[in-house]
């Protein structure tokens, strides 16, 4: 709080004070002629001493308050906790702003919680549904394969989509919450990677898409589960954009170890994406071009991806030329975990 600003606040009480200081020097100078003016002056800076003395005092409590409210409100990550920060003011204006921040806090505090119980409800009750629909998916594949056919096939390819689907439904509502789920330590990313890639075996068949893979057997910090649906999610994608031409359609996949990570490396010979829209690829629910050109987009797979990675402590990069294909690369930061692993 300025001196200034406080002022301000006073002027009408500093005027008052004024006009009686005036008026009570006057009345002595003209009740006691010759000689007053002395006393005048005397009884004029008690008077002015009485006056500011007081306002000197509740400026600086005022101040002291008022810039600790300011400096911790400016710290403070969560700023609906400033009342349980501050101390109770001397002042009484001051105690019922005091008074107000806390039960404002506490309105606050009691509504998210209430939010959080709706949200963990919620989840709850998506996890159980995503738990109940994959027993009839897993029923259909298997009728699926026990019945061989151009259509069967056909449906089962619908049925993998449905799946994908219900995965990102249950992944999407535990990012909140991931920190409770994941276990990392070494995993090997040849074993996930080729873990995924059937999985999606007949998407490749089906689509005719070749697949290369180079130096893979490479360890790095992760969660099993929580990686091969990234992977998973990448791959789809790519598999997604991929188009026929004078070039047989590819995804490769690849890693390569530097000095202070691993780089994991999935590419394709695909649409590719513009470059306009590369910076936002990663953004909930943007599509995109290609996304909009296939509507069964949704443009949530790779911002799950991001979410995740950054969850899991990693970093995910795309490049594009669009045209030709997309690039994406996640880093696995170095492990001192890995090594003391692998020495055993």
């Amino acid at each position: 709080m300025k001196l200034l600003d406080f002022l301000h606040d006073k002027i009408i009480y500093l005027l008052c004070h004024l006009t009686v200081l005036i008026l009570t020097m006057t009345l002595v100078v003209a009740i006691m002629p010759g000689g007053s003016d002395d006393l005048a002056w005397l009884l004029g800076g008690l008077y002015l001493l009485g006056a500011l003395a007081p306002l000197a005092l509740e400026y600086q409590q005022r101040r002291n308050f008022y810039d600790n409210l300011l400096r911790i409100f400016a710290s403070l990550d969560r700023k609906n906790l400033l009342a349980e920060m501050l101390s109770p003011p001397s002042f009484k204006d001051g105690q019922i702003l005091y008074d107000v921040l806390r039960q404002s806090d506490k309105a606050c505090l009691d509504d998210i919680n209430s939010y959080r119980y709706r949200q963990e409800e919620y989840r709850e009750y998506i996890e159980l549904w995503v738990h109940e629909i994959k027993t009839p998916i897993a029923s259909s594949m298997l009728i699926t394969q026990n019945n061989p056919g151009p259509a069967m096939d056909s449906l089962a390819e619908e049925l993998t989509r449905i799946e994908n689907f219900v995965e990102q439904a249950l992944f999407y509502s535990r990012i909140s919450v991931v920190e409770q789920d994941y276990l990392i330590r070494p995993v090997n990313l040849q074993e996930i990677c080729h873990q995924v890639l059937r999985r999606n075996a007949s998407r490749f068949i089906q689509q005719k898409v070749a697949v290369e893979t180079d130096n893979l057997d490479q360890w790095v910090p992760g969660d099993a589960k929580w990686l091969a649906y990234i992977l998973n999610q990448l791959i789809s994608n790519a598999l997604k954009y991929t188009r026929k031409g004078n070039h047989t359609p590819c995804i490769r996949l690849s890693a390569v170890k530097l000095a202070n990570s691993t780089v994991l490396t999935i590419a394709d010979n695909g649409l590719g994406i513009p470059a306009g829209e590369l910076p936002r690829i990663f953004d909930k629910g943007f599509t995109g071009t290609t996304g909009r050109q296939n509507e069964k987009s949704t443009g949530m797979g790779l911002c799950i991806c991001r979410r995740l990675c950054d969850k899991l402590g990693l970093s995910i990069a795309a490049e594009s030329v669009f045209g030709e294909g997309s690039t994406l690369r996640i880093s696995f930061p170095d492990n001192s975990l890995i090594r003391l692993t692998l020495q055993k």
